[in-house]
């Protein structure tokens, strides 16, 4: 973005006389007076804690060449070039709405339980095939973080991924009508935030927020085996599914330690190979390969951009562990959803005289039913698929209890701290071992991830 004062009066509402500095140029926006660069128009937001407004006189003298102002706060600084606005967050997202109107990318809208950034990620590897591509970067998916994305989107931008994250009922629903999407795209309705929303038909309507940002000519892309979402589904958009029964679905899949390759029915002599791990990101590959069908990128385009595709994070990564071992590290996060789905990878990846342990911690923020969670997620271990199981957490000791039935309680061994586990674990590990690693952030399984790296004997 490069505007300056005078042509951001004309894109959003500002109730004060700014013809003083109409000519000074604004080239990005930022709300940390830490990372103010030169030019940069402030944003403060007024907290529950502490007021941004304090901070404009320090953002200026930083470097920042303008800030907004909402005008119910009192003592606006002097000297300072002010944009006086009803309300900050309101004005940032008006200002990003319109900016986005006048660049005109086609836009490209994901949400979903999980699978998010690996998607958008996919999605923006194989669009850049073609086209000039804008995408979100790290976490800015929210109601500040979409409009940052869009404000930092060059002119010249012919396709935005835009991912939109949510924790409530009605987040969503502000993301998508700042965007309103070409293609909006729900990868998975899963049970991250049933502490919030109590249930995952909530959890599938708050999803389905996506859509009121879509018009007669706009394409909504869902998973087909998704029950909960099709009742919510109308025809007041177009719509493709994906998925084992959908519109687009594989032909053949084969796990590989490096990723998956797969055909699907609508190319089934083009096999694509997705640089990622994980069966479940053929599905999220195909669900971008329909939206990609929309820009006029053939199959052959979708193989080809996926061979040299960069990934945002590598929170699903082979890395080599102690002795020489192999350890899937995911320990960045856990639900029910995306831990069968490592769990079935993982189970069905070969592994010649090698041993499979899984090393797992709680799901967090489950709600009531966390338990039941965590044990069907023990129960989906198909018996001699895995070696060893190594647990600890409160909920997870469930998990252990199903997968005890499923390959023996004397392979499975629950603990109740982590030092406990870390200890038994590198006691046992003697090289010849692929080890899964996954569970909630806050349970530290990256400590774990640490040791086994560390550990030289």
């Amino acid at each position: 973005m490069k505007k300056t004062v005078a042509e951001m009066a004309e894109m959003i509402s500002i109730f004060n006389d700014v013809e003083g500095w109409r000519d000074v140029v604004l080239t990005g926006v930022c709300f940390d007076t830490r990372q103010i660069q030169a030019g940069d128009l402030f944003v403060p937001f007024v907290g529950e804690s502490r007021d941004g407004h304090a901070f404009v006189k320090d953002a200026y003298d930083a470097g920042a060449s303008a800030a907004l102002w909402q005008k119910d706060v009192p003592n606006p600084p002097e000297g300072v070039p002010i944009l006086m606005v009803e309300d900050t967050l309101s004005a940032l997202q008006d200002l990003a709405k319109a900016y986005l109107q006048e660049v005109n990318p086609k836009t490209i809208a994901i949400t979903g339980s999980n699978g998010k950034t690996t998607t958008k990620d996919i999605m923006a590897a194989i669009v850049a095939s073609k086209y000039r591509v804008h995408k979100t970067g790290g976490n800015f998916n929210n109601h500040i973080g979409l409009p940052y994305t869009i404000l930092s989107m060059p002119a010249d931008t012919e396709v935005a991924v835009l991912e939109m994250g949510m924790n409530h009922r009605h987040e969503i629903k502000v993301l998508t009508r700042i965007v309103m999407p070409d293609i909006a795209l729900i990868t998975n309705v899963g049970e991250a935030h049933l502490e919030h929303l109590g249930s995952r038909e909530e959890i599938a309507k708050a999803k389905m927020e996506i859509a009121m940002g879509l018009d007669a000519a706009s394409l909504l892309i869902y998973p087909s085996e998704e029950e909960l979402l099709k009742p919510l589904v109308t025809d007041n958009y177009r719509v493709a599914t994906f998925g084992k029964n959908g519109d687009l679905r594989p032909k053949m899949m084969r796990t590989e330690m490096e990723g998956t390759s797969f055909t699907t029915n609508v190319a089934p002599d083009v096999e694509i190979f997705v640089p990622i791990v994980g069966e479940h990101n053929v599905f999220n590959t195909m669900a971008a390969m329909l939206a990609a069908q929309e820009l006029g990128i053939s199959a052959s385009d979708v193989k080809e951009a996926l061979a040299s595709m960069e990934r945002s994070t590598s929170r699903l990564e082979w890395l080599v562990g102690a002795k020489g071992s192999d350890i899937l590290n995911d320990a960045y996060n856990s639900s029910p959803t995306a831990l069968m789905a490592v769990l079935k990878t993982f189970m069905h990846l070969e592994a010649p005289n090698k041993k499979k342990f899984v090393v797992v911690a709680d799901m967090l923020e489950l709600g009531e039913d966390a338990d039941a969670f965590h044990y069907n997620a023990g129960k989906s271990i198909e018996k001699g698929s895995i070696n060893k199981v190594f647990a600890y957490g409160n909920h997870i000791e469930a998990f252990t209890k199903a997968a005890a039935e499923q390959i023996g309680e004397e392979n499975v061994f629950y603990f109740e701290t982590k030092a406990e586990l870390e200890a038994e674990l590198l006691a046992q590990v003697t090289g010849e071992e692929y080890i899964m690693v996954k569970g909630s952030y806050g349970m530290g399984l990256k400590d774990i991830v640490e040791a086994l790296m560390s550990e030289t004997r």
